[in-house]
């Protein structure tokens, strides 16, 4: 009996202890960039609108890897069949290129890139990295522990295929860990670097951005590919630019670094100022506190978000009841946004974060892989522009049913406590 109550608290120090080192140990290498300022002209930043059913993102995406000469590093999920094909046929005709693909290891019953997709490109020559998601810290610390202690040393992240999931699958993914990255970044076959963020068929606004940016986007995902494969191919990283000439200021901020920009940008907000944001999801209370802060100043807020994701409505019903009206809400239909776009507007200057992070906890802090980019730009400009009517288009065919704001008293405490204990997938 005194055996059995040693090895039960033995056993629950132990859980415990793993589940407090993978809530606060160090942070990989490439996690949490916030790049220099680069200064890029207008004619290297490209607003790509794949709004009404258009892919534009996708050809833009084809044309740079079609230009590219020495390198491809692509992060992408689940991997589009046409850029899959594309890649190996720019292998095929360059056979010196070194491309680099970073897999999330979601199972393809998930909507992971199914493995053979990932085969074959492995025997073209193409390095994938299948990104080690255990380095990262935990969003569910107390289920993780246990996960890591046990079913975790069994379950090999592409042991699954469609159309069955099985047990260890379902008990991976609910770790919530993900590579959001969503980024491909190419030389461009004449010296130059470019990237697009976020590099998804359907992201519904994407951008492409030349120069100094983009060698840091390479930078990051190259030293992300560092840790999750030993694969000595691996190019080397491009060495930083200068700052560059031009009119707009323009930064790569990953996982913590987007939320630490977003709540800096949004505090500044003064009355007289406007502040527009599109996201699927929105349930960081760094964020809503930011928001609810600059309503408070009078700043004017409009808010645009998926009518199914949790806890928008809960979220949605504090943001408005608490502003006393200074917060406008609308709702998109479910999944018709997989990228987040928020603009503050200061007198005659713009900031714009555009990525595939949504605005909750599990994209920025520090938890998931996630990416972003931010712009600081003159409200006259042509790229200023662009950014605006995207998200004015948006929220003119949004619903305005307040119904969708959900007013629950328990359901906002339920919402609060669980993110407050790590127990929430939000």
């Amino acid at each position: 009996m005194r055996r059995a109550r040693f090895a039960a608290i033995l056993a629950v120090l132990i859980w415990a202890g793993i589940a407090a080192w993978n809530t606060i140990k160090p942070l990989p290498a490439g996690t949490r960039v916030t790049s220099l300022t680069a200064r890029l002209d207008e004619s290297q930043v490209d607003v790509i609108d794949d709004s009404a059913g258009a892919r534009n993102t996708l050809a833009r995406e084809l044309a740079v890897i079609d230009r590219a000469a020495q390198v491809i590093v692509l992060d992408q999920a689940p991997l589009a069949r046409e850029t899959g094909q594309h890649l190996l046929i720019r292998k095929r005709q360059r056979p010196n290129i070194r491309i680099v693909v970073l897999a999330d290891p979601l199972p393809e019953i998930y909507g992971g890139t199914p493995s053979h997709y990932l085969d074959s490109l492995e025997r073209a020559g193409i390095i994938v990295a299948r990104t080690r998601l255990s380095r990262l810290r935990d969003p569910l610390p107390w289920y993780s522990a246990l996960w890591r202690m046990s079913i975790g040393w069994w379950s090999d992240p592409y042991d699954e295929t469609a159309p069955q999931a099985g047990l260890r699958a379902s008990l991976r993914r609910s770790n919530f860990k993900a590579d959001r990255r969503q980024i491909l970044v190419a030389d461009d076959g004449s010296g130059g670097w470019v990237g697009v963020a976020p590099a998804a068929s359907g992201a519904g606004l994407a951008v492409a951005i030349s120069g100094g940016v983009a060698r840091d986007m390479a930078a990051s995902e190259l030293k992300i590919a560092g840790w999750s494969t030993g694969d000595d191919r691996l190019p080397a990283a491009p060495p930083p630019a200068s700052l560059g000439v031009g009119s707009i200021d323009a930064r790569f901020l990953t996982e913590g670094a987007i939320r630490g920009a977003l709540v800096d940008a949004f505090s500044t907000a003064v009355e007289g100022d406007e502040i527009r944001v599109a996201t699927p999801a929105l349930s960081d209370r760094s964020l809503v506190t930011a928001i609810l802060g600059a309503a408070a100043r009078g700043v004017h807020v409009r808010v645009l978000l998926d009518t199914d994701l949790l806890p928008n409505r809960t979220v949605a019903d504090e943001l408005v009841r608490d502003a006393a009206g200074g917060i406008e809400v609308r709702w998109v239909s479910a999944g018709a946004m997989s990228s987040s776009l928020a603009i503050v507007s200061h007198r005659r200057e713009l900031w714009v974060s555009l990525g595939a992070a949504d605005f909750t906890r599990l994209s920025l802090d520090d938890l998931n892989l996630s990416a972003a980019v931010d712009f600081r730009l003159q409200d006259r400009a042509v790229v200023a522009h662009e950014f605006m009517d995207a998200f004015e288009a948006r929220w003119s065919a949004a619903k305005k049913d307040a119904s969708h704001a959900d007013g629950d008293g328990l359901g906002y405490w339920r919402y609060r406590a669980q993110q407050a204990a790590g127990l929430a997938a939000y």
